[in-house]
């Protein structure tokens, strides 16, 4: 380990007085359950602590990268050297009566239970989906043709100076899965969203029928996958048509690679089926994108994110 790492490592416990984790296993970070061991690994569980955590990445110069529940994202074989931040950061603040004040560590799954126990309506489209609301922004998070970042009024953001500013929603540039969060080194830290008040059981039940829908064709809950892997790609007279339909017409459910295969319920999943490794999934994947694109002239494009062992230091 060079001096850098080492003195990354002392001020990091200086700074924070908290010690990171070495050669932390990723396969537990991750719904995929693949990957190798990240030099240091560190769970921020306060606005402050994830702050200083980037600052000091980006101060030494070591790689980083932030991860919520590990659900679209795909580690690699060889790990990650440098440091995955985990954000933990969880807090909900009612500001009126349908505004809402989420820190980006929280979890889809307790905002849903806030709006239900406070009957606010708006996000029951988010039912059924994982991970945190930092992702959901990352990556514009939708279904039944809503997305996330409609709801947001204004966020605080760590810029790529290390400075806390507060932005509107046109800063995100929010288009179908995508966000200026995925092209710029920007942090999401909390983010304001006006919803509407509703009745609490109107709500439950659009939240049940969603789920309902999700259950017929999407993994089960305990499948080892990443959640829909290519997105739905756009034609050229601007009509947006589900990727699991021309991979259905290059046989994609039966296709298969060492461990990982196309899940039998819906062809835009892969599956980690049985010890299979991240080449694996790359390759199958890499199979169904030469396959569409053969027979339709259709480049898919990857939903889920691959982070490589290496990546350029801020």
């Amino acid at each position: 380990m060079d001096s850098e790492y080492l003195g990354f490592k002392e001020q990091f416990s200086k700074t924070l007085d908290k010690s990171l984790r070495l050669s932390v296993s990723l396969r537990k970070q991750t719904n995929f359950k693949v990957g190798g061991r990240a030099d240091y690994f560190f769970a921020a569980s306060s606005l402050p602590d994830l702050v200083h955590a980037v600052r000091l990445a980006r101060q030494h110069k070591i790689s980083y990268y932030i991860i919520g529940g590990g659900y679209n994202l795909l580690f690699d074989d060889k790990g990650f050297r440098g440091l995955i931040i985990k954000n933990c950061v969880q807090k909900i603040v009612k500001r009126g009566t349908a505004k809402i004040e989420v820190f980006s560590g929280t979890t889809i799954q307790e905002l849903i239970k806030f709006c239900v126990a406070n009957a606010m309506e708006g996000f029951e489209f988010l039912a059924g989906i994982p991970g945190t609301v930092g992702g959901a922004v990352f990556g514009n998070a939708g279904a039944f043709d809503r997305d996330i970042g409609s709801f947001l009024a204004e966020a605080r953001i760590l810029d790529k100076r290390g400075e806390q500013v507060q932005v509107d929603r046109d800063y995100f540039a929010f288009d179908y899965r995508q966000s200026r969060l995925r092209t710029n080194r920007d942090l999401l830290l909390k983010a304001t969203f006006l919803l509407q008040k509703g009745l609490r059981q109107d709500i439950e039940e659009r939240i049940a029928e969603n789920l309902a829908n999700r259950e017929k064709k999407h993994p089960p809950k305990e499948a080892a996958c990443a959640g829909s892997y290519f997105k739905n790609p756009v034609l050229p007279d601007g009509k947006r048509v589900p990727a699991a339909y021309f991979l259905e017409q290059v046989g994609a459910k039966s296709l298969g690679v060492g461990g990982a295969a196309v899940f039998s319920g819906h062809a835009n999943f892969i599956i980690n089926k049985q010890e299979a490794t991240t080449n694996d999934i790359l390759s199958l994947a890499l199979e169904l994108k030469n396959r569409v694109k053969q027979k339709f002239g259709i480049e898919l494009e990857e939903e889920v994110i691959y982070l490589p062992e290496e990546l350029s230091t801020p």
